[in-house]
């Protein structure tokens, strides 16, 4: 389970944008969403005292309705790229190697080697999009073979890092 730090922040709205246009989105949502996020002007209570308004440059609003999805069409690419790897992780034929809602991303592999793969990925994609990925609040889960009990600790050498920081093995 991987985390994604100031996920909302971060969006680059050119490269959201430009998804969009990719997606064939009619223009005049497009341009409804670009008015809204380049026009967008905010304060900070803080103390009970109001700073001035100033401008937001980049960042989908923390809260907002629509956040969530845009920043789904923003990793959307991570996706397709995880699904198209060939990393054997699938239900039928439906990819389910990657799982994502807002900010949280599931990987689920088939063994260590396409874990790191996908990390490799993640990492990659992260970079070129400016998300960052906090190792600290990501979380592997190892699962087992059936009739292995937790005790028998067959995973005690494996670990995985993102970022060149490792991320913890946890039970539950």
């Amino acid at each position: 389970m991987l985390d994604a730090s100031k996920a909302f922040d971060r969006v680059q709205y050119c490269k959201l944008f430009h998804k969009f246009i990719g997606r064939k989105l009619p223009a005049v949502i497009i341009r409804f969403l670009l008015n809204m996020y380049t026009h967008h002007r905010t304060h900070v209570l803080w103390n009970g005292r109001v700073s001035h308004w100033f401008n937001l440059s980049n960042g989908v609003k923390q809260g907002g309705v629509l956040s969530p999805i845009l920043f789904c069409v923003y990793i959307d690419g991570l996706l397709i790229s995880l699904c198209t790897a060939g990393l054997d992780c699938h239900i039928g034929h439906m990819f389910v190697g990657a799982l994502a809602y807002a900010n949280d991303l599931v990987l689920l592999a088939p063994t260590p080697h396409a874990t790191c793969l996908m990390l490799q990925f993640c990492e990659e994609y992260a970079k070129d999009h400016d998300v960052l990925l906090n190792a600290d609040k990501s979380k592997c889960i190892i699962s087992r073979p059936r009739g292995v009990a937790s005790g028998d600790n067959l995973n005690h050498d494996i670990c995985f890092s993102i970022s060149g920081n490792i991320i913890e093995n946890v039970e539950c």
